[in-house]
């Protein structure tokens, strides 16, 4: 397995000590850049192409430092120098729910306007990047698209690595994503010798062993955290005439919905002494809509609500009675692990979409405290030490 070769690169110190500076694209609602500056990244750039997402990130952020617009159509001359690139490039066409066209459809493509951004910077480019995506990226065109993303990287001369985590670890919501780190060869130490799975899934594993002609530098890390909140505490207490639950008839159109296996399950929870809540997605099955139910205490994956099958429903019950309505934008937040501080001030579907198409915010704080932090503090040590090694 191929381990970068360390080369000395100058890299400018951030303004301020131990703050590091990061240029996110794919910016969406800002949830990168919250979870970054709560690890006292400094984000000095962002650029995505929807304005429905702008709107909340101006609410949150500003727009002083957002570029609106298309990737492809970005100046790389206008992106400032950083320590990191961030990009949760689209997912569309290589999500197993979407189109599957992989890295040259008409949304995923968008990857290869980071390319070129990084291949026109030269000696401007960041020292490190990380990318975001659904895990079916790993799957995409049986492996051949990870593949022509990773080596894209190396050309430009970064080593990568990936890992795999569920944001499950932290909030309940079922959502497994890939995420690489590439690391600018003339800066990484590299992590030689034996390294674990660690958070890399078998197929993530099996995918690294299997392409040695890949350039990688794998980092030891820590097992992934226990979560601590369950679904009950993301739950907006609203009052039962609240205008967000179902009239008697919808509910009942959900109910007639349900398999047999999925109604008796709503059925015991209704007769239950206490309250307690499941989670619902309508899909298709064998032509009929259906409604499936999900009673583990974790939702399923929050999604962009395209023509309507990404809203998730909330299913409440017990001591002999039940209810149904949609989860709220401030439940969505929490979800992904927003504090209740994030201002939304969109309506209902427009928030939908911009949690829908976001990354949960303590997986990201969590890559920042055991990876990217050490890993930028180490290269800018290392950079320091071979200047004073140069100048004696």
């Amino acid at each position: 397995m191929h381990r970068p070769v360390s080369r000395s690169r100058k890299l400018v110190a951030p303004a301020v000590p131990l703050t590091y500076r990061a240029v996110e694209f794919f910016a969406g609602i800002g949830l990168v850049r919250l979870a970054l500056e709560r690890q006292r990244w400094r984000v000095i750039f962002a650029n995505d192409i929807e304005p429905q997402k702008l709107r909340m990130y101006e609410a949150n952020f500003g727009r002083d430092d957002f570029n609106l617009g298309d990737i492809h159509n970005l100046p790389a001359a206008d992106i400032p120098e950083a320590e990191l690139f961030t990009a949760s490039f689209p997912c569309n066409d290589l999500s197993i729910a979407g189109s599957m066209d992989g890295l040259d459809g008409k949304e995923s493509s968008a990857f290869w306007g980071l390319i070129r951004i990084l291949t026109e910077m030269g000696d401007r480019r960041p020292p490190l990047v990380l990318l975001e995506n659904v895990v079916g990226f790993l799957m995409s065109d049986d492996g051949k698209d990870f593949e022509k993303a990773l080596v894209a990287l190396n050309a430009l001369g970064y080593a990568v690595d990936a890992i795999t985590i569920n944001a499950s670890h932290w909030v309940p919501q079922s959502r497994p994503r890939l995420f690489v780190v590439a690391k600018h060869e003339r800066l990484s130490g590299g992590h030689g010798g034996g390294w674990q799975p660690g958070p890399r899934s078998n197929a993530l594993t099996a995918f690294i062993t299997t392409h040695p002609h890949i350039r990688w530098d794998l980092r030891p890390l820590p097992s992934l955290p226990e979560r601590q909140i369950s679904l009950e505490k993301v739950i907006e207490d609203l009052p039962d005439d609240a205008e967000e639950w179902w009239n008697r008839e919808r509910a009942k159109y959900f109910m007639d919905q349900l398999s047999e296996r999925h109604l008796v399950d709503a059925k015991a929870m209704i007769a239950a002494k206490q309250v307690s809540y499941a989670t619902a997605f309508r899909r298709v099955r064998n032509g009929r809509s259906m409604a499936e139910l999900r009673t583990d205490g974790i939702a399923g994956c929050l999604r962009t609500p395209r023509g309507g099958s990404g809203r998730q429903i909330l299913f409440k019950a017990g001591m002999g009675r039940s209810q149904v309505r949609l989860f709220t934008g401030r439940e969505c937040a929490r979800l992904q692990g927003v504090p209740d501080s994030y201002a939304i001030d969109v309506p209902l579907n427009q928030a939908l979409f911009g949690f829908g198409d976001a990354v949960c915010v303590p997986a990201i704080e969590w890559i920042s405290e055991h990876y990217l932090r050490p890993e930028i503090t180490a290269m800018i040590g290392m950079a320091t030490t071979k200047r004073k090694g140069r100048k004696r």
